[in-house]
């Protein structure tokens, strides 16, 4: 099959939605199937516009990188006229079995269903966080919801929630799991540093990983494993938005044993996961992530290393406690730190956990598996 994504992100990206698009691409093309990856919004490529990526041909619809808000606008049209356009070639190509759309922008929606009708190509798009935790605009929100929704002949999803959320304006929703690419987390490259450290890669910024209480969980063991130090990758650049972060390292008088990286090079994120004691996220128990389920786990996963996380959404559906993976309670530095304990003093244990968790990963979320349940229920309804 022909397929054409369409999408407003940045590519390529350590972003999750960036990682999941270009994987699930990769995946399609692998199985014979054809790809184009139209982007919308202005890229970081170097005066490009198309880059090969995995595999995957991505084309820049959008050059403008300035900030004047006629212009933003005017080039935000352009590009999706540009993109009705090479949809209407590769249709009168027979180049087009399928459109998915990977951004919320109603604008982009709108014009594209409707190009999407006229071709008479099947349309298709995908979510991975509930609608209404982004969403400031009850009337927007609506017209997503009611009006465009029902309109696609498919939605992807990520969790059982979204999949009984969409279901309420599309009934044909189906779930697709997180991707992850297992091949990009085998690594023999050695430790990036010359001490033992627990590893977190993730939005270090506000509540969403609840880093806060990692932080005041690593800081209650610190003293047991003094060579042990904690490694956060993140974007760390705005002091402003990771002071509860920074005020609570220094509450607990634990500078000198957490490292910043800031943001790495996709490229390196294996070598720094692959060599951790243990991985780790502290996701509190909220509306956002009762619906979502964190590629980072996936990933996480997919190296080998035994992981400890809360217990919250979908996470426990795939990690059993002391059998996959160390689950805590949501919210408890007690809970995460005794999790964290006892993965760290049984090395032998968190080893053989370790290995059960790749399984999972290898058996429920390598991009191969994903990609063909895509292709096959993008089939049925091409079909039908």
């Amino acid at each position: 099959m022909n397929f054409t994504f369409v999408s407003t992100g940045q590519y390529p990206d350590t972003q999750a939605a960036a990682i999941r698009h270009s994987i699930l691409a990769k995946g399609l093309m692998e199985q014979g199937h054809s790809v184009n990856f139209l982007v919308l919004s202005p890229q970081e490529w170097k005066g490009k516009k198309s880059m090969d990526y995995l595999g995957v041909q991505f084309r820049e619809l959008n050059h403008y990188k300035g900030t004047n808000k006629i212009m933003v606008r005017y080039h935000n049209l352009l590009a999706i006229a540009r993109a009705k356009k090479i949809l209407r070639q590769q249709a009168h190509q027979k180049k087009l079995d399928a459109l998915v759309i990977f951004t919320i922008d109603l604008l982009t929606i709108r014009f594209l269903l409707q190009q999407a009708g006229a071709l008479g190509v099947k349309v298709f798009h995908e979510r991975t966080e509930l609608p209404y935790i982004y969403s400031t605009n009850k009337a927007i929100l609506d017209v997503y919801l009611k009006k465009y929704l029902p309109k696609f002949d498919g939605i992807f999803v990520i969790s059982d929630k979204l999949v009984n959320y969409m279901q309420q304006f599309n009934y044909a929703t189906k779930k697709l799991l997180t991707v992850v690419d297992l091949s990009f987390f085998s690594t023999n490259k050695p430790s990036p540093y010359p001490f033992p450290y627990i590893g977190y890669c993730g939005t270090i910024t506000g509540n969403k990983d609840g880093v806060p209480i990692l932080i005041e969980a690593f800081a209650s063991i610190a003293d047991r494993f003094p060579a042990l130090k904690l490694v956060l990758v993140g974007n760390n650049s705005n002091k402003g938005s990771i002071k509860e972060t920074l005020d609570a390292i220094t509450h607990f008088n634990i500078t000198d044993k957490v490292i910043f990286t800031g943001l790495i090079e996709r490229d390196m994120m294996p070598v720094v996961l692959c060599n951790a004691e243990i991985l780790v996220v502290s996701k509190p128990d909220n509306e956002q992530n009762s619906g979502n389920f964190p590629i980072k786990i996936g990933e996480y996963l997919a190296t080998g290393v035994p992981v400890v996380v809360t217990s919250v959404g979908e996470i426990p559906m795939f990690i059993k406690d002391g059998v996959s993976g160390y689950l805590a309670e949501p919210g408890s530095a007690t809970s995460f730190a005794k999790k964290m304990e006892e993965a760290l003093a049984n090395p032998g244990q968190s080893k053989a956990i370790g290995q059960n968790g790749k399984k999972i990963a290898q058996e429920m979320f390598d991009y191969k598996i994903q990609a063909s349940v895509m292709a096959g229920y993008i089939a049925e309804k091409i079909k039908n």
